[in-house]
C-alpha cells in the first residue's frame, strides 16, 4: 500500500470533492492529480507500413523480432503466424484479406516474423548471406514438416558447417501457417498444422495488389486464407503476453548465464528474479524490429525507448525499476530494442542461449553498423553518451550508404531515453532526445550492484546504486513531452487576487513566467502545481534538467554517483489563467456562510449549479451522481452500451459509469441486482465505494494514526458491509469525524459539501 502525505491528503480532497455536483467539477481535479511528466503516445506499425491496413477497422497483427519467434516456437498452444514485410510487394498485397479472413474467423493475433531483418535487405532467408543459419537452423530446429513450393532440392537456404551444407527449404513472403510444436501426424512430429505460400503452387510467385482487380480473385484468396486458418477452432487459436516475451525471457537468461542465482537451485547463494510474474512491471515494455523502430522515430509524437536486450547483465539490472518507475510516472509503454538483431540467440548451440554476437550492429566497423550508426546521425542527433565524454570519445566507424567512412557516438545499453522528433530548445535548436538514463548496473557485482537492500560498507549507503537508479528515472520521466500539454488555467477567487492556478503541472518539471516578463523571470515548479497566480497569460516550459550516465565506480571499486549531462529548457506555450467570473446563483445569499465556497468552486469551474441560475444548497448528494464523480476523477471511463449493469441502471447520464464500477468490483448493489442510484447516498456509502475505489487501484494509505474504529462514539452505527472501508480510512487518517462520531448514516447537503472543498482548496 502506498503511504505518503500527500496521497493522505488527495485522498481527503476526493472524499470532499466527491460530493460535489455536477461531474463538471472532477476535471479540474484530475488535472491536478497528474503524476506524469507528459503523455506518451504508442505507434501503429501495421497501419503505417501497410496502406491497405491503414483504413482498417482494427487488425490482427503483431511484429514478433527473432527472440520473439524462438520463444512462440518453443512455447505450448497453437498461433498464427505470417513470414513477410512490408518491402514484398505480395505480402502487402495480400495482408489486407488475410487480416480480413482471421478477423471474421474470430482470430485476434497473427504474428508477423519479417526474415529481412532491418526490413529492407539483411535477408537471413538467403545462401548468399552470411547470417543464413539464422534460418536454416531456426527451420530445422522447429518446422520441421515445412512444405514449399520451392521445394528444398529446388530453391533453398543453405550455410556450410563443418565443410558440409546445411540446407533448409526457402519461404516466400507471404507465408501464413498454424503452428503448434506438439502438433503431430501419426507418430510424427508436424508442428506446422496448415500454411499458405503466397496463392498456392498453382499461382504465379510473383504479384501485387493489382492482382486483386477482380473481386472473385480476392474471394477466392480469402477462401484460401480460410482453408488454413479454419484447421483450427478460432476459440483455440493461443497468443502470448509481455510476461512470456519480456518477463519471463528476463528471468530464463538470467538465470541460464548466472545458474546459482536460480531460485529454484540450491546452495546458501542470493537468489534474484528479474521479473515477478503478475507484480512487477513488464508489461510497459514491446519489442520491436528495427523497420518497426525506424518508423516511430520518423513519426510525430512523444516515445519512450529502451535499448539494451535480455541477454545484457547491465539491463538485467535496470529493467525492473525502469518498467516500476514508468508506471509510477504514468508512462505505459517504452519501445525495447535490441542492438543484437538476433538477441544473441543461436537455436543450434546448446550453451549460452544469447551468446552470438555476430549481428550486434553496435560494433565498430559491423557490415551492418551503419543500421545503428544511421539512427544515432539520423534520429538521435543531440545523443549524450558516456563514450562520447572519454578522451579519445569512443565512436563507431562505419560505411554509410554513400559509400564514406564514417562514424556515430557510441551508447553503452541500457539505453533509456525519451524522444520527440519535432523536439525544439528554448532557442529553437533541435533537440528530439528529451533525457536520458545510460547507467550500469548489476545484480552480480559489487560496486555496480543494484539490489536496493545491497550493504556497501565502507561509509556508503545500503542500496546506494539503487537510489541513483531511481532518481535518474524520476528525472527522466519528469519530462516525456515536447512542450507541456493538459494544462489548464484557474481563475483567482475574486477580481484582484492572486490565488489563480495552472492544473496539470504535477509531476512535470516545469517553469513559467509572465508571458511578457523577461527570461530571467522563469521559475521552477519542480513537479508541484502551480499557484498563487493573478489572473494573465503565462508562458510555461520544460525547465532545463540533467540526464544520467557513468561511470559508477570510484578508483578504489566503490560505488559513485552517475555523471550528469545537461538538456536545455523546451519551447514554452502560454497559459490563459482567466479573470475572475463567479456564477451569480439565486439561491446563494452574499450573507450565507456557504457563499464565499460556492462562490470560490464556481469561479474556478469546480462546480455549477443544478441549474443556470440555481445552486441547490439544501439538495442531497445521489448514488448515481457520486459514481460519476468517483470514477471520473480517477480517468475511469464509461462501460460500453450492453454491458453488464444493475436493473435499475436505465438510461442516463451515469448508465455506463453504473456499469465500469460493477465490472470493476467498486459498486455491487444489493441482493436483487439494484443500486438504487437516484436515492441519496449515505455516508457510510460513500465511504465504502471510495475505500473499494482506492483498493482497486492500489492507493489505499498505510495506518497512520492510532485511531480506530472503536474511538468513535457511534461506531456501533456503522453497518456490517462499511465496517472494513470506514476502518481502513480512519486508520489511514482520512476520517476523523466530528465530536468523537462519524454519523455514518447521515447525509451531506451540496452546501456542506462545498464548504468542505473550499476549506482544503483554499488552504
Amino acid at each position: 500500500m502506498k503511504s505518503t502525505s500527500r496521497l493522505t491528503r488527495f485522498a481527503a480532497l476526493l472524499l470532499a470533492l466527491f460530493l460535489i455536483v455536477p461531474a463538471a467539477s472532477v476535471g479540474a481535479a484530475t488535472a491536478a492529480a497528474g503524476t506524469a511528466g507528459g503523455k506518451t503516445d504508442s505507434f501503429d506499425y501495421f497501419k503505417d507500413a501497410y496502406p491497405s491496413l491503414k483504413n482498417a477497422d482494427g487488425h490482427v497483427f503483431k511484429t514478433a523480432t527473432y527472440e520473439d519467434l524462438v520463444t512462440l516456437f518453443k512455447s505450448e498452444g497453437t498461433f498464427a503466424i505470417l513470414f513477410g514485410g512490408a518491402w514484398s510487394a505480395e505480402t502487402q498485397a495480400d495482408i489486407g484479406y488475410i487480416n480480413e479472413t482471421a478477423k471474421a474467423y474470430g482470430i485476434q493475433t497473427i504474428y508477423n516474423f519479417d526474415p529481412k531483418l532491418d526490413g529492407k535487405s539483411l535477408d537471413i532467408a538467403d545462401s548468399k548471406s552470411k547470417y543464413a543459419h539464422y534460418y536454416v537452423d531456426l527451420v530445422n530446429k522447429y518446422l520441421t514438416n515445412l512444405t514449399t513450393i520451392a521445394n528444398k532440392s529446388d530453391n533453398n537456404v543453405s550455410y556450410a558447417k563443418d565443410g558440409a551444407a546445411v540446407t533448409a527449404s526457402k519461404i516466400q513472403a507471404p507465408f501464413l501457417f498454424v503452428y503448434n510444436k506438439d502438433n503431430k501426424n501419426g507418430s510424427a512430429s508436424a508442428p506446422i498444422i496448415a500454411s499458405l505460400e503466397k496463392h498456392g503452387s498453382a499461382e504465379g510467385t510473383t504479384y501485387d495488389a493489382s492482382y486483386f482487380a477482380s473481386a472473385d480473385k480476392a474471394a477466392a484468396y480469402k477462401a484460401q486464407v480460410q482453408a488454413v486458418l479454419g484447421k483450427v477452432p478460432a476459440a483455440d487459436y493461443d497468443a502470448l503476453t509481455s510476461w512470456e516475451f519480456i518477463g519471463n525471457a528476463f528471468n530464463q537468461t538470467f538465470w541460464s548465464e548466472n545458474p546459482k542465482y536460480d531460485p529454484a537451485t540450491g546452495g546458501t547463494d542470493k537468489k534474484v528474479t528479474i521479473f515477478t510474474k503478475g507484480v512487477d512491471n513488464y508489461d510497459v515494455f514491446e519489442h520491436v524490429t528495427y523497420d518497426q523502430l525506424t518508423r516511430i522515430l520518423q513519426s510525430e509524437g512523444n516515445y519512450v525507448f529502451l535499448f539494451g536486450g535480455s541477454w545484457c547483465p547491465n539491463t538485467q539490472a535496470d529493467i525492473r525499476f525502469i518498467g516500476e518507475y514508468a508506471k509510477k510516472h504514468g508512462v505505459d509503454k517504452i519501445y525495447l530494442w535490441d542492438t543484437k538483431l538476433t538477441a544473441g540467440v543461436d537455436v543450434a548451440s546448446s550453451t549460452h542461449p544469447h551468446n552470438n554476437e555476430e549481428l550486434q550492429v553496435r560494433a565498430n566497423n559491423h557490415e551492418f553498423a551503419k543500421l545503428y550508426g544511421d539512427l544515432a546521425s539520423t534520429y538521435l542527433t543531440n545523443i549524450k553518451t558516456q563514450n562520447k565524454l572519454a578522451t579519445p570519445p569512443a565512436q563507431i566507424t562505419y560505411v554509410n550508404d554513400a559509400g564514406q567512412t564514417v562514424k556515430a557516438d557510441r551508447l553503452q545499453v541500457p539505453y533509456l531515453f525519451a524522444y520527440n522528433k519535432s523536439n525544439l530548445n528554448a532557442d529553437g535548436t533541435k533537440a528530439p532526445i528529451l533525457g536520458h538514463v545510460e547507467l550500469m548496473y548489476s545484480w552480480t557485482g559489487t560496486s555496480s550492484n543494484v539490489d536496493p537492500a545491497y550493504v556497501f560498507g565502507s561509509g556508503i549507503a545500503d542500496g546506494f546504486n539503487h537510489k541513483s537508479l531511481t532518481q535518474a528515472l524520476d528525472a527522466l520521466y519528469g519530462r516525456v513531452e515536447a512542450v507541456p500539454a493538459a494544462l489548464t488555467g484557474i481563475a483567482p477567487t475574486a477580481a484582484g487576487a492572486s490565488d489563480g492556478e495552472i492544473l496539470g503541472a504535477t509531476g512535470k518539471l516545469l517553469e513559467y513566467k509572465a508571458e511578457d516578463a523577461p527570461e530571467s523571470a522563469y521559475q521552477a515548479s519542480n513537479g508541484e502545481p502551480i499557484k498563487n497566480l493573478a489572473a494573465g497569460s503565462y508562458s510555461v516550459r520544460y525547465a532545463a534538467k540533467n540526464g544520467y550516465q557513468g561511470p559508477v565506480t570510484t578508483p578504489e571499486k566503490l560505488p559513485k554517483a552517475p555523471a550528469t549531462a545537461a538538456y536545455e529548457a523546451g519551447q514554452a506555450v502560454t497559459i490563459t489563467v482567466p479573470q475572475t467570473s463567479a456564477a451569480a446563483f439565486e439561491d446563494v445569499a452574499a450573507s450565507a456562510w456557504y457563499s464565499q465556497a460556492v462562490n470560490y468552486l464556481s469561479a474556478r469551474g469546480i462546480t455549477g449549479g443544478t441549474d443556470a441560475t440555481h445552486f441547490s444548497p439544501n439538495a442531497e448528494l445521489t448514488r448515481g451522481a457520486f459514481i460519476v464523480l468517483l470514477l471520473k476523477a480517477y480517468g475511469v471511463e464509461e462501460a460500453a452500451a450492453g454491458a453488464d449493469n444493475f436493473v435499475d441502471a436505465g438510461s442516463a447520464y451515469y448508465t455506463g459509469y453504473l456499469a465500469a464500477a460493477k465490472q470493476l468490483g467498486i459498486a455491487t448493489g444489493d441482493s436483487d441486482n439494484r443500486f438504487n442510484p437516484n436515492q441519496s447516498i449515505t455516508r457510510e456509502q460513500l465511504f465504502t465505494l471510495l475505500y473499494r475505489t482506492l483498493k482497486t487501484l492500489d492507493q489505499l494509505p498505510a495506518p497512520s494514526t492510532q485511531a480506530t474504529l472503536a474511538s468513535f462514539g457511534d461506531a456501533n452505527l456503522v453497518a456490517g458491509y462499511a465496517k472494513e472501508a470506514v476502518e481502513a480510512l480512519v486508520s489511514g487518517g482520512i476520517l476523523t469525524g466530528s465530536d468523537g462520531k462519524l454519523n455514518p448514516q447521515g447525509v451531506t447537503t451540496r452546501a456542506q459539501a462545498a464548504q468542505v472543498l473550499y476549506n482544503l482548496l483554499a488552504k
